[in-house]
């Protein structure tokens, strides 16, 4: 997304055949992307790990005999 940035608003070089800004807008457009896909699977694991450890807690051992 950096790079994106600095394409976008501190190159002035024109490159024949490639818009440079247009190339950063893209790449900061990607790197936002990026991040919220990132952060919404992170927060769909952390709730999936919960879950799976409040199964772990109330599982019960069936071979145990003081049931």
């Amino acid at each position: 997304m950096v790079v994106g940035a600095v394409l976008a608003f501190a190159v002035k070089w024109e490159a024949p055949g490639f818009d440079l800004q247009a190339i950063g807008w893209i790449m900061m457009c990607v790197g936002v992307v990026s991040g919220v896909v990132t952060t919404l699977l992170a927060r769909r694991r952390q709730s999936s790990d919960q879950m799976v450890e409040n199964d772990l807690v109330n599982t019960v051992d069936m071979r145990d005999k003081t049931l």
